[in-house]
């Protein structure tokens, strides 16, 4: 049975940084992530990250994490979820690192000038982007140890993963950020800030009331996974959870969209592949209220 004290149920972000202001805890947080779920003694803990320091004063370091960030309990020191998190973003480098990467072709070409796209990394944001015309296919904010490798198709493959996770989350109106509900709908493409956002004439978008998170999308890529989209696209031989996104054109552009109402909103979406073309309407719900697949006369 854990021994841990219970944590403080309304502590503070000021007060839960505090405690690890400091190299000793911050070692402390470190040395238990290495292994976050085997119990490590006191003396094991006290070794690891400090051995010429006096028992007493590590002990009260180590008291100031527990309950907060650190478990205790017969079997050792282990990590709360809490800690784990932090420690995990500090190997991320997410807050105490900062990289850059310079542009190079993410393997496709703009759908509005027909230059080539090119990927980047700059304060905190994967960008995939056209130089020409400076349309943005993708604005991704992740750690710098996603971008710290050589392997740029392996990059290009997890941006376009751990893109669709957030979306597919965003489509089915859950916060990516703190797992509350959203508030989805349509908006017109001219209201939103993204550069070239105006070349669309809708953009799904997402609002998180609980935590302030917002998100912005295409009606196709809102659609990405849609039973009928991975069906019909499955039917000819295409796999639609594996083509990076910024591959479809249909997803990424409203060439293919035509809103047929504001009041409410409503949206035909066409998917076209081979010889024939998937057809959907969509109600300001984000509900599909029909579909039909056409094919040439």
């Amino acid at each position: 049975m854990s021994d841990r004290p219970d944590p403080p149920s309304d502590a503070t972000p000021e007060d839960a940084f505090a405690l690890i202001g400091n190299e000793t805890r911050a070692a402390i947080l470190r040395t238990l992530g290495e292994t976050p779920y085997d119990g490590v003694s006191f003396s094991e803990l006290r070794e690891a990250v400090d051995p010429g320091m006096d028992s007493g004063q590590f002990n009260y370091h180590l008291s100031q994490l527990t309950g907060e960030f650190v478990d205790r309990s017969e079997d050792g020191y282990t990590m709360r979820a809490e800690g784990l998190t932090l420690y995990r973003l500090i190997r991320a480098g997410s807050v105490n690192r900062r990289t850059t990467r310079d542009p190079f072709s993410a393997g496709f070409d703009c759908y509005y000038c027909g230059a080539p796209v090119e990927g980047s990394y700059d304060d905190g944001a994967f960008r995939l982007r056209c130089p020409d015309c400076e349309h943005v296919y993708s604005h991704t904010h992740v750690p710098p140890s996603a971008v710290e490798t050589d392997d740029r198709e392996g990059l290009l493959d997890r941006i376009d993963q751990y893109n669709r996770q957030e979306m597919l989350a965003c489509a089915r109106g859950v916060c990516q950020t703190c797992v509350n509900p959203l508030e989805t709908g349509f908006v017109p493409g001219d209201s939103v800030w993204t550069a070239g956002s105006a070349r669309l004439d809708v953009f799904v978008s997402t609002e998180c009331d609980h935590c302030g998170a917002g998100h912005y999308m295409s009606t196709g890529l809102a659609l990405l996974y849609h039973p009928e989209v991975v069906s019909f696209l499955h039917g000819h031989g295409v796999d639609v959870t594996c083509v990076r996104h910024w591959e479809l054109e249909w997803a990424m552009t409203d060439h293919h969209l035509t809103v047929r109402s504001t009041d409410p909103w409503e949206v035909a979406l066409s998917v076209p592949c081979e010889d024939e073309t998937l057809e959907l309407v969509v109600d300001e719900d984000l509900s599909v209220e029909a579909t039909r697949i056409a094919s040439p006369e």
